[in-house]
């Protein structure tokens, strides 16, 4: 089959099989090649599995928690995308089908070097809205990332004839 695969949430394009690896290359490796020694990661969504897949590239990571909200996401793409099925075997990856903002608010301060956020669009009213505030930014990650940690996340589409929403 010829054929390219994308996943679709609620009828909006998430990813592409085709081109996926230059969004989360870019999104993960910045962040992680700056840290001197990055270590422990935590992922606010991912659920295809990608976002992880990267991070565990790099020799340093002994932990990478990745909290996303819909199980059918990660184990329809654990099952269909046959890049990320070692992703989700890997013993250094710890994945917890919950509310991304709960459990990182109930991890400990200090606890991460590099906090990812691969969410879906912060369209106002959205699901992920919440994780898009400043008030997020400043009352939960900044307490969570250990000295010298690294924040990063998506911010949705870019371009002036992209941008619909």
């Amino acid at each position: 089959d010829d054929g390219v695969q994308v996943l679709l949430l609620d009828g909006k394009l998430q990813s592409a099989e085709a081109d996926e690896r230059v969004y989360h290359e870019c999104l993960v490796h910045p962040a992680m090649l700056h840290h001197p020694n990055p270590r422990k990661v935590f992922i606010c969504g991912g659920g295809e599995g990608s976002t992880a897949r990267e991070a565990l590239k790099h020799k340093s990571v002994e932990k990478v928690v990745m909290v996303d909200i819909d199980k059918v996401v990660c184990d329809f793409c654990e099952k269909h995308l046959l890049d990320n099925t070692d992703t989700f075997k890997d013993p250094r990856l710890d994945l917890i089908i919950d509310d991304a903002k709960k459990q990182l608010e109930s991890m400990p301060d200090g606890e991460f070097d590099v906090i990812i956020g691969d969410l879906a669009d912060p369209v106002y009213g959205g699901p992920c809205y919440q994780l898009y505030t400043q008030e997020f930014y400043n009352t939960v990650i900044c307490k969570k990332l250990a000295p010298g940690g690294i924040f990063v996340t998506q911010s949705g589409p870019a371009g002036v004839l992209s941008n619909k929403e």
